[in-house]
């Protein structure tokens, strides 16, 4: 066995583990950047709770190397009215969305913050409450059967 470079498919399951970590480093994220409001890109950049939350979202499973680009006008319409249409979807959509605001950010390199943005909008707030408390996203339980023993 190896350690590998290679992001996980969006088969990829993510773990209720992975969940918790990544819930726990954006709620941080979000306290940040609420204490902090009005600094400017390059500290917010700087933050070790943003450094965390982008680590956080490739270590536990929300960048997949899979993924086609989403619309870029559904992304934009989720990062701007997140209840409308990130408090209800499935969680291959949360994760898809995931996935295209840490490839955004990287794309914009230190020009803009995507993730600031999804912070500001309430955005990372609508879709770290539904993976801490939204039953159907979770795995149906399977229950055995008693098979006559």
């Amino acid at each position: 066995m190896f350690i590998t470079q290679k992001a996980p498919s969006r088969r990829t399951p993510v773990l209720s583990d992975q969940v918790q970590l990544f819930a726990l480093l954006t709620r941080d994220l979000i306290r940040a950047n609420e204490q902090s409001e009005g600094m400017g890109l390059e500290k917010f950049f700087e933050l070790p709770e943003y450094q965390k939350f982008v680590l956080a979202a490739y270590a536990c499973g929300f960048v997949c190397r899979d993924y086609s680009p989403m619309d870029g006008g559904l992304f934009e319409q989720m990062k701007n009215r997140p209840q409308e249409h990130l408090g209800a979807c499935q969680l291959r959509v949360l994760r898809h969305w995931l996935h295209m605001l840490l490839r955004a950010e990287r794309w914009a390199g230190n020009w803009s913050s995507h993730i600031q943005e999804a912070l500001d909008s309430g955005a990372l707030e609508v879709v770290v409450d539904r993976l801490e408390r939204d039953q159907t996203l979770l795995e149906p339980e399977v229950i055995e059967e008693d098979a006559g023993r």
